[in-house]
């Protein structure tokens, strides 16, 4: 951002509330074979309940691998993060780190001080000035490099 530019009190967008792949039907067919081959190990191990829990998995992934991501209004000021109605106040947050590769890759990633939500990931739209909103940022939270989990690694891999 040049020198001579004002940092914004606020910035507001929407975005899809994660990057959706298209599943081709041979998805969901390796996720059925992986299922059931699952399921059938378990059953042979007489593991039952482990049976049952792998089927509820299945079914799950399927599901939210079918489903759609809503559109999600966020804002950044001086009172906070907002995602849609939810407020993150700065006090519960450690740190940022803009991850931005386009057309790749555009998004804003929160460390919390929460044990159960330790990043939020949130997409950027395309008219968000990746400048403006770390120099708005650095008024309220350090920078510093997040790495991605592994969970998230292989959600990408599996295009999840």
């Amino acid at each position: 951002m040049a020198k001579n530019q004002k940092v914004p009190q606020k910035i507001s967008w929407s975005a899809p509330e994660y990057i959706f792949y298209e599943k081709s039907p041979d998805w969901f067919w390796a996720l059925g074979i992986i299922t059931l081959g699952a399921f059938v190990s378990a059953i042979i191990l007489k593991a039952f309940i482990f049976s049952i829990l792998i089927l509820l998995i299945g079914f799950c992934l399927a599901l939210y691998g079918a489903r759609k991501p809503k559109m999600v209004n966020f804002s950044v000021g001086p009172m906070g993060i907002e995602i849609d109605d939810r407020i993150f106040d700065y006090e519960n947050l450690k740190c940022f780190w803009i991850e931005y590769r386009p057309p790749v890759k555009k998004e804003l990633i929160i460390e919390s001080k929460k044990t159960f939500v330790p990043h939020i990931s949130i997409l950027l739209s395309d008219d968000v000035d990746p400048g403006k909103l770390r120099a708005l940022l650095l008024n309220f939270l350090p920078e510093e490099k997040i790495e991605q989990s592994l969970a998230t690694i292989i959600a990408d891999i599996l295009r999840f």
